[in-house]
């Protein structure tokens, strides 16, 4: 058994598989085992992979036969991973010298379900730290804690899944599966069900994980397509989790974070077809409807002003349904 797996996703990554691979090379021992899983990739990345696992000790290959996207992907992973910790690296990015073996310790150290932590955005030549929405540092917290209340942000609205390390000997397999009709989005709903059902986590300050904001153009979430709209599938697997749990707290947050997203994308459907601006109205205005009326309302009022505006139009388009 490995101290640690790290799970890699990959599709037509050449560009970016050379730096990733050096990054595992010179993170990865005896006790970390690298699984990336090819997802039919049509470029050179299966060549790069031919050669690298020859001399890489450290490195899985995983082949898939057609291609099933990142939340597939990840859950073949966990056929393949035997460590006692689970993380992840987008292939586009890499972790800064000593990361890993920090984030390792930390989880062990603090002997929680699940560590947290920053990361670092990288714009062209331009760094900043983006810092995880936790004031309290290197203590357990619960939780549930994480989810917050409507109008905060919290750490349940930080869906970075590489930003953090958990312990699959303290957690339930179920809570580490993607949903697999997701191509987009699939981490937000993930997280709540990992912040309502686990019982400790932490927020530590490492600042060693390198996220290469929107520099890879295949990446689904810039695509402008169809699948751009599964955020709304993934807001209404949030909103079937929470509301039977019977938290008003959280229902009300759930609804919250279900406008705010709706409003975010309405303001940028410009990059849409019509076709797809008009589903995108119809669908967002029914998501917000499907809530009780009085915890949607509550949770509009939180928003910001323009948000609001937004958010309250596409609720009585969708209660005059």
């Amino acid at each position: 058994m490995h101290t640690v797996s790290v799970i890699v996703p990959t599709y037509n990554a050449e560009d970016f598989l050379p730096t990733c691979l050096e990054v595992m090379r010179r993170s990865g021992d005896d006790g970390t085992q690298f699984i990336v899983v090819d997802d039919h990739s049509t470029d050179a990345t299966p060549h790069i992979l031919d050669a690298a696992v020859r001399r890489m000790p450290t490195l899985t290959v995983v082949r898939n036969d057609t291609n099933v996207g990142v939340a597939r992907s990840r859950n073949i992973a966990l056929d393949v991973a035997d460590g006692r910790y689970l993380t992840y690296l987008d292939v586009d990015d890499w972790y800064g010298h000593g990361h890993l073996e920090a984030l390792v310790r930390a989880i062990q150290d603090l002997e929680v379900d699940f560590v947290r932590t920053d990361h670092v955005r990288v714009d062209g030549y331009q760094r900043t730290l983006d810092r995880a929405p936790e004031k309290h540092r290197g203590v357990p917290l619960e939780a549930a804690s994480g989810i917050g209340r409507a109008g905060s942000n919290a750490m349940v609205d930080y869906p970075f899944l590489w930003a953090g390390i958990y312990d699959t000997t303290r957690l339930p397999r179920d809570l580490f599966l993607f949903d697999e009709s997701l191509r987009t989005a699939a981490d937000r709903p993930w997280f709540w069900r990992l912040y309502m059902k686990a019982k400790s986590t932490a927020v530590v300050d490492l600042h060693g994980y390198f996220y290469r904001k929107d520099h890879n153009p295949r990446a689904l979430t810039q695509a402008g397509n169809a699948q751009t709209l599964h955020f709304l599938d993934a807001s209404a697997r949030i909103r079937d989790l929470v509301v039977p749990a019977g938290r008003a707290e959280w229902t009300t947050k759930a609804a919250y974070a279900a406008a705010r997203i709706c409003a975010f994308h309405v303001t940028r459907r410009s990059r849409l077809s019509p076709e797809l601006q008009a589903e995108l109205f119809l669908r967002s205005a029914s998501l917000l409807a499907s809530y009780p009326h009085s915890t949607m309302d509550d949770a509009i009022r939180t928003l910001s002003l323009s948000q609001r505006m937004v958010a309250r139009a596409l609720v009585r388009r969708g209660r005059a349904s």
